[in-house]
This record gives structure tokens, sequence and C-alpha cells, in this order.
């Protein structure tokens, strides 16, 4: 009986920490306290209009060419692209969620190459190789990016242990090896 309601516990504050970045007080990314750009980036989170997200994008690749050896400009590009993965699993296009996702693994590692101290650009990534794995087959995809997920999160977390989304990232890559747990447990029982 215990250890049902310590696994309960756990899994709540599990739940709690990846709803974190959700929170009105959650810390922005650095990006959108010093640029325009970055806080249009937060802006299009909230409110996921496509329109909005294009044009963001148009304005993210301009500045890419014209810093192309900007990291956080790549990792808000990154984000927009995470952000169109949501609008594109609203709408249930597993297609074009599945192209989304892997331009945000693209341009999420480019960020890396351009600066691998980036607690961020790592917690996204990880982020970004779990929803690979929801959107594929997970018998499959599973065993090929749930290592690169925990390698992510360990780098995040080495890099920034008081970033409130890495602890978010890390609390998502648990709630899923939670969630295939139980449903392990469900389909033997």
């Amino acid at each position: 009986m215990r250890s049902s309601k310590s696994s309960y516990l756990r899994l709540l504050a599990v739940a709690y920490v990846s709803l974190l970045p959700l929170a009105p007080g959650a810390p922005a990314s650095v990006s959108a306290a010093d640029d325009p750009l970055g806080a249009a980036v937060e802006a299009a989170r909230k409110t996921h209009d496509e329109k909005q997200l294009q044009s963001l994008k148009g304005q993210l690749e301009q500045s890419i060419v014209q810093n192309p050896n900007d990291a956080g400009i790549y990792l808000d590009l990154a984000r927009v692209h995470e952000y169109f993965l949501d609008v594109y699993e609203m709408r249930k296009d597993k297609k074009a969620a599945g192209e989304a996702v892997d331009k945000a693994i693209d341009v999420a590692q480019r960020s890396i190459q351009l600066n691998d101290k980036s607690a961020d650009a790592h917690s996204l990534l990880a982020d970004l190789y779990g929803r690979k794995i929801s959107l594929g087959n997970p018998m499959f995809a599973g065993p090929k990016f749930g290592p690169k997920v925990k390698e992510e999160n360990a780098k995040a977390m080495a890099l920034d242990d008081k970033n409130p989304r890495v602890w978010a990232s890390l609390g998502r890559q648990y709630l899923m090896i939670q969630w295939r747990a139980q449903a392990r447990h469900f389909r033997a029982g």
C-alpha cells in the first residue's frame, strides 16, 4: 500500500513540475526578455495563431540570414516550429506535425552547435525528442529517441539545475516513463 501511495505522490509532483511553464509567473526565455522577437515568440506560445507563427518564422529566418551565428535566434525558431507542432496536433494532422517536429529538432540542434552551454536549448531538444516518440510508433521510436531525451535532460540539468524549463522537461520525461510503465502493467494484468 505504501509503495502505491508514494508512486501516486511522485506522479503528482511530476505533473506539477511539468505544468510549471504554463504558470503565469514562470520566467520566459532569456531572449524573450531581451528583444522584441523573443517577446513575440512568447506571445505566439500563448495564442498558437498560425498567421502570427508564419510571420514570426519569416522574421526569425531573416534574422538568421543577418546573424547566422546567433544561437538564440535558432532557439526561438525551434520554439516556433514546436508551436506549429501544437497547432498541427490540435488539427490531428500527423503528417504536418511530424514535419514540424523534424524541423524543430534540426533547428534546436543547430542552436546547440552554436552554443552547447544553453540549458534551454538542451531542454527543448529533449522535449522535441519526446514529442517525436509520441508522434510515431512508440514501440520503435521509444528505443531510438528515449535515450536521447534522457541525455539532453541530463545535459540541461548539469548546465542549470535552477532553470524551471529544465525541471519541467525532466518532469515530462518521468511522466512519459510512468505512463509507459502503467500501460505495461494494464496490458499484463
